[in-house]
């Protein structure tokens, strides 16, 4: 999915230097791969939590492991007969996941002070966080309670020890949902907002603050100079860049109510409609505007402004801003959600900010010019609004891509850029300017030639698993696919099974949340390497997603304490523990495994 949104986004919004490429993700995969078997710290000793109670105050520090992190937004504070002000959290670092794009960690240590109050007897806090290691390992969502000290004024210190460990319990970590744009680095979601705030300067129902704006430099006369032409255009900028940065911090309030419910997938389904919603909107066959009674009533207020007073010009923009739907308010709306999601009252005002300085970078051109560089209206407007709903219909595949698989989302993302490179030679077909055609037709054609490089890809592999089940001639050879079984008792019977045909077993642990356990479905297993070497074992896959009270017994069962992990059985029914893979392992290093246990 991310190719899909790097090649819309570098090819339609100019930002090649500022978004990922397939090869850079492939270098961040490489660096994943591991040569050989890794050895990986207990959680308890990836990440040793201390508290400290010092009487209204709770001091959590985090020692982390070297090569360990812990995600921030796993991070969960929850207290029982006691109440607590959320953290601040620390600004961490950001990193590059395969499937969960950019993502903020904690490296080394982190601490935090949460404010208490009304503490109770038998009060507690839970907390609850993950992590995992560089080399691939996922280690499980952790659940600790620390007990509260009913007396303030006593200090109460303690180091979580293996005990608490062991006490503490596994919860289920609500799926976070898989938001590409808020979870790319904020300089580029910066860079591409405000470009995209400068598209939607262009489109016709914008058109209408430009002969605003000229009325108001035209109020001031003849002798108006340039500096103050500029000036004034900026004050009306700025009126209209503040209204929408206070409609980011009013839905960053709302989405820090909401986040956790958008985590489900029936909201995803329900965001993804109404993205096609508005692509559609923009695509013209329906409007999206304010009631006709407010839009009455804000010109005439408009109208009632004093041209040339920077109070008036001000308010002018602020109108202007609320006046100028139904475009905005489309792409405007998708840019509300994505604050939303984020829920961050500084992101959220600013990134809206960003957005205006670009819807109004023409204007302040415009209003510097005196008037005399106002653009005549024309179709090319209506194809530039037609082109962003084309942009926009990428925002569902972002959405759907933890609910679909994965070559649904190329499918379905390859199929997006055949269609919009079609209506970019469409477009090439009706302009009549050299150099526009040019663009035109080269978009295009990169567009088509990566949309047909997506889909051949998805054919090879088809044709591969197809071609491992049209010579598997007999039950000692298997195409790939996985018996899903729940429990211990599941499978004990599934091994049973296979010793009964002489088989070895290779059980795969997965869940997810687990990176590298979906690293290794779409690059170490499709690999036909890994697929000829699966001949004569018999593959099972237990999905250990929800902490269910089977899953976390399966686990203790087997002393697993972070995911993936592969487990092995000869065909006697013991299980190899030396030969367990613990982490990702490329295709290469994984077929010579299973060739050795044979």
């Amino acid at each position: 999915m991310r190719f899909i949104s790097t090649i819309f986004l570098s090819l339609l919004l100019f930002v090649t230097l500022f978004t990922p490429n397939i090869s850079s993700a492939n270098n961040i995969l490489d660096e994943l791969i591991a040569p050989s078997q890794q050895t990986f710290l207990p959680v308890s000793e990836a990440f040793r939590l201390d508290f400290d109670q010092q009487g209204e105050k709770l001091f959590i520090n985090w020692e982390i492991a070297p090569k360990y992190y812990i995600y921030q937004k796993k991070l969960k504070f929850i207290a029982k007969e006691a109440s607590l002000e959320q953290p601040k959290l620390p600004n961490g670092q950001w990193i590059e996941d395969e499937f969960f794009g950019k993502t903020e960690v904690y490296f080394n240590a982190l601490n935090l002070v949460i404010p208490l109050s009304d503490i109770e007897d038998n009060a507690i806090v839970k907390i609850r966080y993950q992590g995992c290691a560089e080399a691939g390992l996922c280690y499980p969502p952790e659940t600790i309670s620390i007990p509260l000290s009913k007396l303030l004024s006593t200090t109460q210190s303690n180091t979580i020890t293996q005990n608490l460990t062991n006490n503490s319990k596994n919860e289920e970590n609500p799926p976070s949902l898989t938001e590409k744009l808020s979870q790319q680095d904020f300089t580029t979601n910066l860079i591409v907002f405000f470009l995209f705030g400068l598209g939607l300067a262009f489109t016709p129902c914008v058109f209408p603050m430009f002969p605003i704006l000229s009325s108001l430099i035209a109020g001031q006369g003849k002798s108006l100079s340039t500096k103050r032409a500029f000036t004034l255009s900026f004050v009306y900028v700025q009126g209209m860049a503040i209204t929408y940065a206070l409609l980011g911090l009013i839905v960053a309030t709302l989405g820090g109510q909401v986040q956790a419910y958008l985590q489900h997938p029936y909201i995803l389904i329900s965001f993804s409609l109404l993205f096609v919603l508005l692509a559609l909107s923009m695509f013209g066959l329906f409007e999206i505007r304010l009631p006709s009674s407010w839009m009455s009533r804000l010109t005439q207020v408009s109208n009632q402004q004093k041209s040339g007073n920077y109070v008036g010009v001000f308010l002018m923009g602020i109108l202007s801003g609320l006046i100028a739907s139904p475009c905005t308010t489309a792409p405007l709306s998708a840019v509300l959600l994505y604050v939303a999601q984020n829920g961050d009252y500084l992101i959220g005002g600013i990134t809206l900010y960003v957005l205006s300085l670009g819807m109004g970078l023409p204007l302040l051109i415009l209003g510097t010019s005196g008037g005399k560089l106002l653009p005549k209206a024309g179709s090319w407007m209506d194809q530039v609004k037609t082109l962003f709903g084309f942009i926009m219909l990428v925002v569902p595949l972002i959405l759907l891509e933890r609910i679909l698989s994965f070559d649904t989302i190329l499918t379905l993302g390859s199929l997006l850029m055949i269609a919009t490179a079609t209506y970019l030679y469409h477009w090439h077909t009706q302009t009549n300017q050299a150099k526009g055609k040019t663009i035109l037709w080269f978009t295009a054609f990169v567009l088509l030639f990566s949309a047909l490089s997506l889909l051949q890809r998805i054919y090879i592999t088809s044709n591969t698993v197809e071609g491992n089940q049209i010579q598997s001639t007999s039950m000692e050879q298997n195409n790939g696919e996985f018996i899903k079984i729940v429990g211990l008792s599941e499978l004990e019977h599934a091994i049973t099974q296979a010793n009964q045909n002489n088989k070895l077993v290779m059980v795969d642990l997965y869940a997810d949340w687990c990176v590298a356990c979906k690293e290794f479905e779409h690059y170490t297993f499709a690999d036909p390497k890994v697929l000829k070497a699966f001949s004569g074992y018999e593959l099972i896959q237990v999905d250990l997603t929800d902490a269910s009270d089977t899953n976390l017994a399966f686990m203790k069962h087997f002393n697993v304490f972070g995911l993936p992990s592969i487990l092995f059985f000869d065909t006697q029914g013991k299980e190899l523990i030396s030969e367990r893979v613990t982490g990702f392992m490329d295709a290469d290093n994984f077929a010579a495994h299973l060739e050795k246990l044979k």
